[in-house]
């Protein structure tokens, strides 16, 4: 696949093709665009860049304290992920066909449902989870949502049992209203947990669904550095890195990039 040399015109002309109006905005030190009406801003970070991931926090924080959601995007993402990078936007800009969850009917999947799904639709992939349920209309699945299992936490109350919302997402191009809550619901009569904990990414997400249902902001996690293989753009955190048999890293073979952390956020019951 490897690395295209100019990207970010694509980026314009595939919004164009939705619609959406995309502009530059003038910076010394950031390609930004301004999409839709303004209240959405991508920052195009291509592999030959500057910054450092304390100055993409700060972008973003500034943005926020305007009202505007400002997503992270890079050239990977956008090789691998165009199509879902398309949806997560959408999604932020309201352009989303809206079906009302009153209308679905929740089902237990399997993972590779969850998988064939989440691998579609959502803009990190697919993860391995212990329960996993869907949202069907008229025997079309619309939404997943993964949760880890229970898991005992020391130092609290006896029997303090925690769980963790791994993924969510509904059909690319659909907002499913009162869709979240009603996964979350339906996994919290039925196992019943203290508390239920879940990260939002940083690059593309400010947490508002989470603080929409009643979740707590109870930590952020610093930027974390990801090793990019040139020739498939398959990401890697350290622990996960492949290496020689010597235990070294291919130098030419990697590309060091990074995130900008995640949001933790906790729903006590």
């Amino acid at each position: 696949m490897g690395i295209a040399k100019v990207w970010q015109d694509d980026v314009i002309a595939s919004f164009k093709d939705i619609g959406v109006t995309t502009d530059y905005i003038e910076s010394p030190d950031y390609c930004l665009l301004s999409v839709g009406f303004g209240n959405v801003v991508i920052h195009c970070i291509s592999f030959e860049n500057t910054c450092r991931p304390e100055d993409l926090v700060s972008l973003q924080e500034a943005y926020q304290l305007k009202g505007i959601s400002l997503v992270h995007l890079w050239e990977d993402i956008w090789a691998t992920r165009k199509a879902q990078v398309i949806g997560r936007i959408s999604s932020i800009l309201g352009l989303n066909k809206r079906i009302h969850a009153r209308k679905t009917k929740i089902v237990p999947i399997t993972q590779k449902e969850a998988d064939d799904f989440l691998n579609e639709n959502h803009l990190q992939a697919s993860a391995k989870s212990k329960y996993k349920f869907g949202l069907n209309l008229d025997d079309q699945l619309i939404a997943v949502g993964c949760f880890s299992n229970l898991r005992y936490m020391k130092g609290l109350k006896p029997g303090y049992r925690s769980a963790e919302l791994i993924r969510f997402a509904s059909l690319t191009g659909f907002t499913v209203i009162g869709g979240f809550s009603k996964l979350l619901k339906h996994f919290i009569q039925t196992f019943n947990p203290d508390d239920v904990m879940s990260y939002a990414d940083r690059d593309s997400s400010l947490g508002k669904a989470y603080e929409q249902s009643g979740f707590k902001l109870a930590d952020i996690t610093p930027p974390a550095e990801i090793w990019l293989k040139r020739d498939t753009l398959v990401r890697y955190f350290p622990h996960r890195l492949p290496v020689n048999s010597d235990g070294s890293l291919m130098d030419d073979e990697y590309i060091k990039v990074y995130n900008t952390g995640n949001l933790k956020y906790i729903l006590y019951l």
